[in-house]
């Protein structure tokens, strides 16, 4: 049925291709199809009309029937060729106008003849145009007025009233259809230049579609892409194709499986438009996202909005935009450093300038000491790997305590990051070559930090080269004074030192380094072990502030350090248990072996604090006091009271260290 249907048509358009899109093709499909209707309808009445003539004994008007069927049939065969229309036209409306004629003359059945001659106007114009069919029109308008009007021409006599209405129907019918047809010419030359215009801006958008640096695409229910996207989409996608794909399916690299879910929800609230624009845009989960191409791997700033549309079609899809920011983010990320990295000198420089010179002029010599020792832990091929990231951790854990002290905290956090990270790989059980690397990059940050400082330090001494110089015994004091402070701060204590004496000769002769080193790591102790908090302290009958008495003598030929604080004094209950959770005592240990316990305390790692900060906790501290006495060949001895405090003494050999003393 289809395919007789389909034969149908192509008959009646005469193959001519039909596209319902374009209206000038469909009005002259319609013509075609009128055309061949007459066709067949007029040649197919001419042929009875000549057979009708011929039983009636009329040869000529059968003849003349059958001549106008024979040029309309011609008209039929030239309108399936490559020949105008109008010839095609011509050869039907012509013997269709003669036909009238003849029908008007000859009056017909009661004079019913000239009735034919109403229909051709409309034929005639619309098949031929305004002008021809006018004309053709105006002539068998002049042949009817003869027949009704004129006597003789035509065998019956006419009324006049029936003349007139006649003759003023046809004219009206002439005059209604030139109305429409003039109408339709100019709705038509109208729309072809409203089309024209569209057509134009429809290139023109194409165009900047395709060259916005902004994608365009759209969205179904099902998240489907369009075929109607940018080009500019397949660019910032690093993809091709994307007709059909699935939206989520394209990011699925660059969310999480709770941000697919996310997204499914905001979508849905833009197609139901459950908000105003404002606050789809504001909650929108896309808003920008760090994308990862399925493809080429590519990573991409993007930044997407969407807003609900109605199509032509009656459903509602989403109008997708997307912009790479790739380069505004890295820009902006950029600024962003720089803008840290100024503040961060600027708080050095402001915490630096609040440093007596002499002071830091120390902290700097002592961190290169340190950088230097590290340097040949890093060179020695016959250490392990585990003792060498040891070695650096003490290393670092000191540089890092003299700039807590010094109030440098910025370098401090720096140095404290970095003491996080070996303390991390400490806890690998095989130390591979690049996490050595990734430790030796972070001394080398520390270290163009503290020549920052050197840089720094010259220009101050330089100012202040008129002043007299601290001897080494009031660098030191003012150093624990800056360690009892900065901890009282922090920890939420009071304390103050109390210097029964300094041997300036001990300063001069012994390692100046090693005593500042090992004091500030005693100190630091206290304050965080041994001192309690002031409301602690007068619960238990104390002064509210806790006291640090320092001593610095010769005797016997070696300098004695001793260092007692009123505090609570060792836990010794705490320490066992600690020491026991991380397996340093032997089963048979008793809890009361104090001086097992002490050698806990001075072990690697050994800490009773139960977290770690910048202040504490990692266990380092007394172990880095017994690898520095240890070192110079000397011996402490620690002695406790429960409740009232600890006592450290440190022996060091007096022998003079050469440069020591102002290392």
């Amino acid at each position: 049925m289809k395919k007789t249907s389909n034969v149908f048509l192509r008959i009646m358009t005469s193959g001519k291709p039909l596209d319902s899109r374009n209206e000038a093709n469909m009005d002259t499909m319609v013509r075609y199809i009128l055309l061949n209707s007459m066709i067949f309808l007029g040649g197919t009445l001419l042929v009875l009309f000549g057979l009708e003539s011929l039983k009636s004994g009329a040869p000529i008007q059968a003849l003349f029937d059958f001549s106008m069927a024979g040029m309309a049939f011609v008209g039929f065969v030239v309108l399936r060729t490559n020949a105008p229309f109008v010839v095609s036209g011509l050869l039907t409306v012509v013997p269709f106008m003669m036909l009238c004629a003849f029908l008007a003359i000859s009056s017909g059945v009661q004079g019913s003849g000239v009735l034919w001659a109403y229909s051709f106007p409309l034929l005639s114009i619309f098949l031929l145009g305004m002008k021809g069919g006018t004309i053709l029109s105006v002539f068998l308008l002049v042949v009817i007025s003869a027949a009704v009007y004129v006597p003789g021409v035509s065998p019956i006599e006419f009324h006049p009233a029936f003349a007139g209405r006649t003759v003023g129907v046809y004219i009206l019918v002439l005059v209604c259809t030139m109305v429409y047809e003039q109408t339709k010419v100019v709705k038509d030359r109208w729309v072809a230049r409203l089309t024209r215009t569209i057509e134009a801006e429809r290139d023109e958008m194409a165009a900047m579609k395709d060259n916005l640096k902004t994608g365009l695409f759209l969205l179904n229910k099902d998240f489907i892409i369009q075929p109607q996207y940018s080009t500019a989409v397949e660019t910032i996608f690093s993809e091709t194709d994307l007709s059909e794909k699935n939206f989520l399916d394209i990011i699925s690299s660059s969310i999480q499986q709770k941000e697919s879910e996310t997204l499914t929800d905001y979508f849905t609230m833009v197609f139901n438009r459950s908000y105003d624009a404002q606050m789809l845009e504001d909650i929108n989960p896309l808003h920008q996202l760090e994308y990862m191409s399925n493809v080429t791997r590519e990573e991409k700033s993007l930044r997407f909005s969407f807003v609900p549309i109605d199509r032509e079609d009656g459903n509602v899809y989403i109008l997708g935009t997307v912009d790479d920011q790739t380069r505004e983010v890295e820009l902006r990320r950029q600024l962003d450093d720089e803008e840290n990295k100024r503040q961060e000198q600027m708080r050095a420089m402001f915490e630096v300038i609040h440093v007596e010179p002499r002071v830091l002029n120390d902290f700097i010599l002592d961190a290169e000491y340190e950088f230097n020792r590290i340097n040949t832990f890093l060179k020695d091929k016959t250490r392990t790997s585990t003792e060498v990231v040891n070695e650096i951790f003490q290393g670092v854990h000191a540089i890092k305590s003299n700039a807590i002290i010094l109030g440098l905290g910025s370098f401090a956090s720096n140095v404290h990051s970095l003491e996080d990270e070996i303390k991390t790989i400490r806890e690998h059980f095989d130390i591979s070559f690049q996490e050595i690397l990734h430790i030796t990059l972070g001394l080398e940050k520390l270290m163009k930090l503290k020549d920052g400082f050197k840089e720094i330090i010259g220009k101050i001494m330089a100012f202040n080269a008129s002043e007299g110089r601290l001897r080494e015994e009031q660098v030191l004091v003012q150093t624990l004074e800056r360690v009892i402070e900065k901890a009282g701060m922090d920890l939420g204590k009071k304390a103050s030192l109390v210097v029964k004496n300094i041997d300036a000769h001990a300063m001069e002769a012994g390692p100046r380094r090693v005593i500042k080193e090992v004091l500030m790591q005693l100190v630091r102790n206290s304050m965080y072990h041994g001192i309690e908090k002031p409301e602690v302290r007068v619960a238990k009958g104390k002064l509210e502030s806790g006291s640090i008495t320092l001593s610095i003598e010769i005797a016997k030929g070696k300098i004695v350090i001793q260092l007692v604080d009123d505090g609570t004094g060792l836990d010794f209950p705490a320490i066992y248990k600690k020491a026991v959770e991380r397996a340093m005592l032997s089963v048979e240990t008793r809890a009361d072996d104090k001086n097992a316990l002490l050698q806990a305390l001075f072990s690697a790692g050994f800490s009773t604090a139960s977290t770690a900060d910048m202040y504490g906790g990692r266990g380092i501290g007394l172990n880095l006091v017994r690898e520095r006495v240890k070192e110079c060949k000397g011996s402490i001895k620690l002695q406790s009271d429960d409740g009232k405090g600890t006592t450290f003494r440190v022996y060091l050999p007096l022998i003079e260290v050469h440069g020591e003393h102002t290392a």
